[in-house]
């Protein structure tokens, strides 16, 4: 398959009658500080081939000068654009970023995890259909957890998914799995 960010700059007529027909989701990721929104978003548009060649080369410029990766690429750089949001490394602002797969048109709102931040938070989730809230494994259920999903029940948004991230950094253990899943229904429901 053709690079999708190639062929949005070659033929962008072509790239447009192909995507018209295809149903669009909004989406948010949502949760703490650190618990991997924008870096999930980045893993998205790598894996679904929409980054630009030039941008991919800027990202990797900009995390040797301030990722946090240890000069490997960091894909959070893709939706962390504004200087401060580099220098201190966290989301400030909302960005959006669109992207699509064969069946669907995606627009999906990376929102910052600081508490101090939370109404930038309620502003992406107001037109979205559904909300992807990251819990980091290492932490568990966190305040901003919770108040990021009263926000997302309170605009409506009935569609949520809860993903336990980071599980790779305590050897997948099962047991903590289980105790975040739970400590998340408990409040949920």
């Amino acid at each position: 398959m053709s690079h999708q960010s190639e062929l949005i700059s070659t033929d962008i007529d072509a790239y447009l009658a192909q995507h018209e027909r295809k149903e669009l989701l909004r989406l948010l990721t949502c949760g703490s500080v650190d618990d991997g929104k924008s870096t999930l978003i980045g893993r998205l548009l790598h894996d679904t081939k929409m980054i630009y060649e030039d941008q991919l080369e800027s990202i990797k410029s900009a995390s040797i000068k301030s990722g946090t990766t240890g000069g490997e690429i960091d894909l959070a750089l893709l939706t962390d654009g504004l200087q401060a949001e580099r220098e201190q490394g966290i989301t400030i602002d909302v960005a959006y970023r669109y992207f699509s797969t064969a069946k669907r048109k995606f627009i999906i709102a990376d929102t910052p995890g600081h508490e101090q931040y939370t109404r930038n938070m309620a502003t992406g989730a107001s037109n979205c259909e559904l909300a992807i809230i990251l819990i980091d494994a290492r932490h568990g259920v966190m305040t901003q957890t919770r108040r990021h999903t009263f926000i997302a029940g309170l605009l409506g948004i009935r569609h949520i998914i809860v993903a336990i991230n980071k599980m790779d950094l305590l050897d997948f253990d099962e047991a903590v799995f289980s105790r975040i899943r739970q400590d998340y229904l408990d409040f949920a429901r």
